[in-house]
């Protein structure tokens, strides 16, 4: 396979000008992912821009400018890219690759006010602002991406002095967001996988660890019930051979995110999923 040529940050501080100067109407877009780490300084060159609107009208007015640019949509995408859930994927006759979000990131994260108001100014136009997403939530969305450099990105990252509270508040953040703790299991493997690849341990160990196991807990409970056969407690605590308030506490839980929900004769399952895609 062809590898894809990479862009250093004065390429794509070069398209996002051009790019500004070809928007009609005022967009704000936020740089996530390599693009925002080669802009400062911590990586040589990246494939892909990745930039989030957090409008509908923003997204339209960001493609009606990238269409005028000559960016073409790329119709075949690879494995990796199809997990990664791009609104739109875009790319131009040198070959770089611009991947378009519209307030969910990568189908996994959604772009948060606080994500919003940790991002700095680095390109400010006429009509196009360009904010850099905060390291902190550079390395939350590549925890979750698990594309092939993502766990070298999150050591280079690592170095750099994070805000693992801020990590840990915007995990929590992104849990009501979602609906869910599913996305939490993504990162406890990409943790793992730095700590084999590198040896580094953080701070989110414990509480990444714990979200972990809360949702394997509800998810033990939740696997026994269909949609359309009520179970009671009793039922659920005997085929599971858990204790009963134990079962109870985990039907509360998905109750509150409403995966179940009870019945004269007992529990059953929704049928909802929260919003982070695998």
């Amino acid at each position: 396979m062809t590898s894809r040529p990479q862009f250093d940050a004065a390429y794509i501080e070069t398209e996002l000008v051009e790019l500004g100067a070809t928007l009609r109407t005022e967009v704000t877009a936020y740089l996530i992912g390599g693009g925002a780490m080669a802009f400062r300084g911590l990586k040589d060159t990246t494939k892909d821009i990745d930039l989030v609107v957090t409008t509908d009208t923003g997204f339209d007015r960001l493609l009606a400018a990238l269409n005028d640019r000559g960016y073409e949509e790329v119709s075949e995408l690879d494995e990796t890219y199809q997990r990664l859930g791009a609104r739109l994927c875009v790319e131009n006759d040198d070959g770089c690759r611009i991947d378009l979000f519209n307030r969910q990131v990568a189908d996994k994260l959604i772009f948060s006010d606080g994500m919003e108001s940790r991002s700095e100014a680095y390109l400010t136009g006429d009509e196009l602002t360009v904010q850099l997403t905060a390291l902190e939530d550079v390395f939350l969305f590549k925890s979750v991406a698990k594309r092939p450099d993502d766990i070298d990105d999150m050591n280079t990252l690592v170095q750099t002095n994070l805000d693992f509270d801020a990590i840990e508040r915007e995990i929590e953040t992104q849990v009501e967001l979602l609906g869910g703790k599913r996305f939490t299991t993504h990162i406890a493997e990409s943790l793992d996988a730095l700590y084999e690849q590198y040896e580094v341990q953080t701070p989110l160990r414990d509480s990444v660890d714990t979200y972990y196991a809360e949702y394997m807990a509800a998810l033990e409970v939740r696997l026994v019930l269909s949609e359309d056969e009520p179970k009671s407690v009793e039922a659920i605590a005997a085929e599971r051979g858990l204790d009963q308030r134990h079962v109870r506490k985990q039907l509360e839980q998905l109750q509150a995110y409403g995966y179940v929900e009870q019945t004269e004769s007992g529990f059953v399952d929704t049928g909802k999923r929260d919003a982070f895609e695998e």
